[in-house]
């Protein structure tokens, strides 16, 4: 279908005619393209080998146990220039903000343990020296997948990843939910994969049907 749409511009002696082509059609083609709308449902965190003597062990279960997370923005730090006339910016450093994972917590609270360690590695409580960054940075992954294809379509990498922040856990007597906890993470810089020849660990592919098969497993899925 077309609509034309009259607008008056100027001082209403000229008129200038806006024709908008609305087809439907050509919408619902261009939505449903390239596996119409991603859905941020379909997602998957890899968290690689943290300090020596860390329980990597689970470090596969928190793959599967973490319930959310966020896509990377970034952003520059500019200073205004001015030669003649209005100022411009001009940007020298580029800025990126923290990460937060959510986790599920399971009743031996194994994901609390992991994250309090590798906190305790960075700055031991025993006396608070804090350690060398190359003792406890890791790397961490996050992959989206397409709505029908279990391979991933886009792939964020942290590089010298570290968490900063282990967040309350609140507790109530007022329901029986799940513990959940939120840990946010620094990062050196983040870059697609395939950039710079990814120069990161190897990991298994893990599909989005393995992902699944473990949360039922675990006894989470619906």
């Amino acid at each position: 279908m077309a609509v034309d749409i009259g607008v008056t511009a100027g001082g209403g002696s000229q008129q200038e005619i806006v024709s908008i082509s609305a087809d439907m059609n050509r919408f619902r083609g261009v939505s449903n393209d390239q596996g119409g709308p991603a859905k941020s449902n379909r997602f998957l965190v890899q968290i690689g080998s943290g300090p020596v003597g860390l329980q990597n062990s689970i470090r596969e279960d928190l793959t599967f146990l973490c319930e959310a997370a966020e896509m990377p923005g970034r952003g520059f730090m500019s200073t205004d220039i001015r030669y003649y006339g209005p100022n411009f910016k001009v940007p020298y450093q580029s800025v990126y903000e923290d990460l937060n994972l959510t986790f599920i917590c399971r009743s031996q609270f194994l994901e609390r343990d992991f994250f309090d360690t590798w906190m305790d590695y960075i700055n031991p409580v025993r006396h608070y020296n804090f350690a060398y960054r190359d003792k406890y940075k890791s790397t961490i992954k996050i992959h989206q997948f397409s709505e029908f294809s279990d391979a991933s379509v886009y792939t964020f990498v942290f590089d010298e990843a570290y968490p900063i922040l282990v967040s309350p856990q609140p507790a109530t007597w007022a329901d029986d939910n799940f513990h959940r906890l939120t840990v946010s993470f620094t990062y050196r810089r983040w870059y697609r994969s395939g950039e710079n020849n990814d120069p990161i660990y190897n990991i298994d592919p893990l599909t989005y049907q393995a992902l699944e098969e473990k949360l039922k497993a675990l006894n989470l899925a619906g």
